[in-house]
């Protein structure tokens, strides 16, 4: 298929609850980072991060008190495995079938099988031993709110970091793919098995945990309109609701990867229209 990337970006949206998925997480996309989405691939555009030094800059120019260095990123506790699918794929117990005389499964840190429904595309993430890092709550997103050069652009306020990570995007058969994550046969190091050979079959581990196979990412809310033309514009009230998750622009794919023809201009209701391009106008091409 054509532009896996983005259909599969889409498929976990529906599911990942805020966060956007990552096809490429041994390309880490790390705390703080602000930039733009490729309306084409959606890999996200890094254009600097708030804890770089010449970010600074920007943020004396609102608040000279504020210093980044001193709200680091903050590390939570590793979290239970999480199992993401999208619509058409479900979670079976794990039978390997006939493979299960070359493995050790037993010894297995994860395993599961998942099955797929003819006729769609569906697709499935595990991560494994997941840890939130993110910026400290109610503390950094209201000052950089007041920052006019993160208008237009999404800011990365946390990602899920991981021990390990699958990602299987399916290719419309009904099928039954099994994966299970097992100590590596050298050194201390975990390895996958599974009994599929896709090329929408993507599987790594970090025994340093810097992977990032989910990512947050905001964009400023609209500033509340001024009751007469005079007044200056509001501040947001303290706190992080000010930035929401917003939409970059892309339309659907169909089940190939092409353009979905019901989301063309003729067809897409003129209030979603409006609002998409609304929400997006800066960061896309209108």
């Amino acid at each position: 298929m054509v532009r896996a990337e983005r259909k599969y970006v889409d498929l976990m949206r529906q599911t990942t609850s805020g966060f956007w998925a990552n096809w490429d997480p041994e390309d880490p996309i790390t705390v703080g980072s602000y930039g733009r989405f490729d309306l084409d691939t959606t890999r996200f555009t890094v254009l600097g991060n708030i804890y770089d030094p010449e970010f600074q800059v920007l943020l004396d120019a609102v608040d000279g008190r504020f210093t980044m260095s001193d709200h680091p990123p903050e590390l939570d506790p590793v979290e239970q495995d999480k199992i993401f699918t999208s619509t058409g794929a479900r979670k079976q117990p794990f039978d390997p079938g006939v493979d299960a005389k070359k493995e050790n499964f037993n010894k297995a840190s994860f395993k599961m099988n998942f099955k797929f429904h003819p006729g769609k595309r569906s697709a499935v993430l595990v991560v494994h031993k997941p840890r939130l890092y993110h910026v400290p709550l109610n503390k950094v997103l209201d000052v950089l709110y007041r920052i006019p050069e993160l208008k237009g652009l999404y800011i990365v306020p946390s990602v899920y970091k991981c021990r390990a990570w699958s990602i299987y995007l399916s290719s419309k058969l009904d099928e039954i793919v099994s994966v299970a994550l097992l100590p590596s046969k050298v050194g201390f190091d975990l390895e996958w098995w599974s009994n599929s050979d896709s090329d929408f079959l993507r599987q790594g581990t970090d025994e340093d945990s810097f992977v990032s196979p989910l990512f947050a990412a905001k964009q400023k809310l609209p500033l509340i309109r001024r009751y007469m033309r005079d007044m200056p514009t509001p501040d947001p009230e303290p706190g992080d609701k000010f930035w929401i998750d917003g939409y970059p622009g892309w339309e659907p794919l169909d089940e190939d990867g092409y353009d979905d023809p019901i989301w063309d201009g003729d067809y897409e209701p003129a209030v979603a229209r409006v609002w998409r391009r609304t929400m997006c106008k800066s960061t896309t091409r209108w």
